[in-house]
């Protein structure tokens, strides 16, 4: 056997002899009010802060998604339905309260660089983008611009929603 193995054959480990208790004392020897300390609760409530926002742009996403997937589901009985109208009308009423979601999407992202929430909000506003095309191809019999969807989603500093020129 060499030195590092025990009477079981187990190597020894380097933090064996660490004195665990050594620990304890040191943190209870920390001041809380060292610059050190308040950098790291600063940085604490920093990334607190961004794990919040983020988890409410999941939930604001996944929101977007059930609406626009719905309205989806409602313009595939636009064939079947004895008034059209009223279908189109229903799915424009569906996506204007799935604009009113974006537009909190855009209030929570003031200030903030948008590419790191990125990954939280892309799967709505994907499904979004596919339920507008899908109405705006049974109403014209044409595909959507980006231009066109861009406009949708321009929220003046009132609050209202740009309305289109048509």
């Amino acid at each position: 056997m060499s030195g590092k193995e025990g009477s079981g054959g187990f190597r020894k480990r380097k933090h064996d002899d660490f004195p665990h208790g050594q620990r304890r004392e040191e943190k209870e020897n920390v001041n809380p009010s060292s610059p050190l300390m308040t950098s790291f609760k600063s940085f604490q409530l920093e990334l607190d802060t961004r794990h919040d926002k983020y988890e409410r742009l999941v939930k604001l996403s996944r929101d977007i998604t059930i609406e626009s997937k719905r309205t989806i589901f409602l313009l595939h009985r636009y064939i079947s339905a004895p008034n059209g109208e009223e279908v189109l009308n229903e799915s424009e009423v569906k996506l204007d309260a799935v604009r009113r979601k974006i537009k909190q999407v855009a209030q929570e992202l003031i200030g903030e660089d948008m590419y790191q929430f990125h990954r939280a909000i892309s799967p709505g506003l994907q499904e979004y983008i596919e339920a507008v095309s899908f109405q705006y191809f049974i109403k014209t019999r044409s595909l959507i611009s980006i231009e066109e969807i861009n406009k949708q989603l321009v929220f003046t500093a009132e609050g209202q929603r740009k309305k289109q020129q048509t």
